[in-house]
């Protein structure tokens, strides 16, 4: 990682300092190092001091500096517990393609039982997907190329509830 923990700090007690007008006084109470970055928790300074239930602030979640340019996300609580934030993270701000287990099944069908078994095996898969877009999906993916988005968003299987997205606070820094 560029960003140092020390540096990682720096960035979220800047911006806890900010807001501190806006609600209670928030304080850094742990930061742990991840494959993406600096995952810091925080919260309310009266919790840092005294760790008791009653001073615990409920609900939100930790913030991420990336470990590359230094730039701050808010990770909803929730996100950060039930779904995978690194995934997300890296499909949005990244641009990173999640794994699709479908057109890698796919793939090796087309190579091992040739096109028409790789079609019947998408066609099963996804009946909605008709045959122009199958023919369409099989062709990219024999000659090594990505499927056409739209035809690949109809290929993935949707979230049954979407997640509160991260969101970027700052960065990324100079």
């Amino acid at each position: 990682m560029k960003i140092s923990r020390d540096k990682a700090i720096e960035l979220v007690s800047a911006l806890l300092a900010e807001s501190r007008e806006k609600g209670p006084e928030l304080a850094i109470i742990g930061i742990n190092p991840t494959p993406v970055g600096w995952v810091v928790a925080c919260n309310s300074a009266r919790y840092a001091l005294n760790p008791e239930a009653r001073n615990l602030l409920i609900g939100g979640g930790p913030y991420l500096v990336d470990g590359d340019d230094g730039s701050v996300y808010r990770i909803p609580g929730e996100t950060f517990r039930v779904y995978d934030w690194q995934a997300m993270f890296r499909e949005r701000f990244k641009g990173v393609d999640p794994p699709d287990e479908l057109l890698e099944s796919v793939r090796e069908l087309a190579l091992s039982g040739g096109r028409m078994a790789a079609l019947r095996l998408l066609r099963k898969e996804v009946p909605s997907l008709d045959i122009a877009r199958a023919r369409e999906y099989v062709g990219a993916v024999m000659e090594g190329r990505k499927p056409p988005a739209g035809t690949l968003a109809m290929t993935r299987k949707a979230e049954p509830f979407s997640p509160l997205p991260i969101e970027r606070i700052s960065g990324p820094i100079e």
